[in-house]
């Protein structure tokens, strides 16, 4: 029986490494795309590549910021939940993905 844990956990570990190196790649082609996009600007000229780089990590900044913002209004939602619905705790644990939606 330990043997066979041990199995299914290393199968576990290596699916997680090929799942982590597919999103790695997703990652890189995502970052490409948009690095290709910020080459030319609004008007057809083309930018720098320190302007583009500027552009793609302000971006990628912003979109932390989002999302830092979104987990503190789940928190919020969750908390006035607590706060206001005190007696209908089943509704709460059933909806406790809320709290990591990813």
């Amino acid at each position: 029986m330990s043997s066979d844990f041990k199995e299914l956990l290393s199968k576990l570990v290596d699916i997680q490494v090929e799942q982590s190196n597919k999103l790695d790649k997703i990652a890189a082609l995502l970052l490409s795309n948009q690095l290709l996009i910020e080459c030319i600007d609004n008007n057809g000229k083309p930018r720098d590549a320190d302007t583009a780089g500027e552009i793609v990590s302000e971006s990628f900044s912003a979109g932390l910021c989002l999302l830092g913002e979104l987990e503190n209004r789940n928190k919020q939602y969750l908390y006035q939940m607590q706060e206001f619905f005190l007696d209908d705790k089943q509704t709460l644990i059933e909806n406790d993905d809320l709290t990591n939606p990813f």
